[in-house]
Parts: structure tokens; sequence; C-alpha cells
């Protein structure tokens, strides 16, 4: 059984962790992310080589075919599935360039996953980094759980102010998971903890 984990609750959307990747996350609308090109040379590792590998490698071929560059914020939506991903649609992010990643660029696509969430009208969602996958060493991704919160939290706030004046419909999603990896969830989720509550509840 998956390990999940609700950490806390920002403007009434649950937020929770959870081991599972792209291919396996049981939301409405599940979000991985791919750079340009992996450090290793090899191709994704982890779970984006599961996802990669449950779409029958159109990913890693779409990139290679250059339909899909994974470009710094390009999205590319798979609204139809096949039996092997769980979640009803996914979306992956691109990054860009590996060796000029900083977390600044995961926060922004974590941002464009929330904001494409709402414009989807997603009741849940996943959104999986996919750093380590492609080739970043754990030391170089220290720090990136706290920015990527705040990003998504940056992106609830906004729309729930649009929301409030007029201009949208009231939110529609209710879930927002981070994929973790098992190996260090207690770690990882305290570290999503800690930093949903620094946040300002009346953002």
């Amino acid at each position: 059984m998956t390990e999940q984990r609700t950490i806390g609750v920002f403007h009434d959307v649950s937020i929770a962790v959870a081991a599972w990747d792209g291919a396996g996350a049981a939301v409405d609308l599940s979000f991985a992310c791919m750079f340009e090109r992996e450090i290793t040379g090899t191709g994704p590792t982890g779970g984006l080589r599961h996802l990669d590998d449950a779409l029958g490698g159109a990913l890693t071929e779409l990139r290679r075919a250059g339909y899909f560059r994974a470009n710094p914020m390009e999205t590319l939506l798979v609204s139809r599935p096949p039996a092997p991903v769980v979640a009803r649609a996914v979306m992956v992010v691109g990054l860009g360039d590996p060796s000029v990643w900083s977390p600044a660029v995961t926060a922004a696509a974590a941002a464009t996953a929330a904001r494409a969430a709402v414009q989807q009208k997603a009741l849940s969602a996943a959104f999986a980094p996919s750093l380590l996958d492609a080739g970043l060493a754990p030391s170089a991704t220290s720090g990136v759980a706290a920015v990527m919160l705040a990003a998504v939290a940056g992106a609830i706030a906004a729309q729930v102010r649009i929301a409030a004046i007029g201009l949208a419909p009231p939110l529609s999603l209710r879930q927002w998971v981070f994929d973790v990896g098992a190996a260090h969830f207690d770690t990882v989720a305290e570290q999503f903890r800690l930093a949903l509550e620094r946040l300002d509840p009346a953002a």
C-alpha cells in the first residue's frame, strides 16, 4: 500500500505527500517534470522512467523528435493515458537544461502545474519534480521542498483571490500531493510540513 500523509490544509486544499510517481499517482491530474536531457546521458530513471514506460516510451521519443523539447515551462498534456497510468490525465512540465538548474526553476514548474490544475478543473493533483531521475545529486536539491510548496501555495492563493472578486468560479482543487521517494519519505514529509507551517494562512 502506498504511503501517503496529509501535512496540512491551505485555502481548503489538502496538502499531502505520497510515495508514488507520475504513473502511479491516484489523482485527476498527475504532473511530472522533464529536462531537455539527462545528466547521465542514458535516459531518465526512477519515477520518470516508470511514466515513460507506461506511455510506451512516448515521452523520450517525443523529446528526441523535437515535438516536446522540455524547454523551461513547456507543457505536454496526455489527456488519454493508457491503462498502466492511474491518473485521469498526465501533464509533463519542461525544466530546460539540467546544467543550469536551480530550485527556482522547479518552483516555477510547480506554480505552472498548480495553475494548470486549476484551469483543467481538477479536484486532485500530484506533482513529481523528477530531479533525481535526471541525475541531479541529492545534495544539489536541498531546500527544494520549501520553494515548491511556496510556489504552489502562491498559485492557489492567487486563484482564490481571482474567484473572490468575481472573475472566476470558486476553486475546484481539493487535494494537492507532492510525489516523494519512499527511501526518504519521513524526512521529506517533515520538510514540507515545516514549510507549510511557515506560510501565511491569510495569503
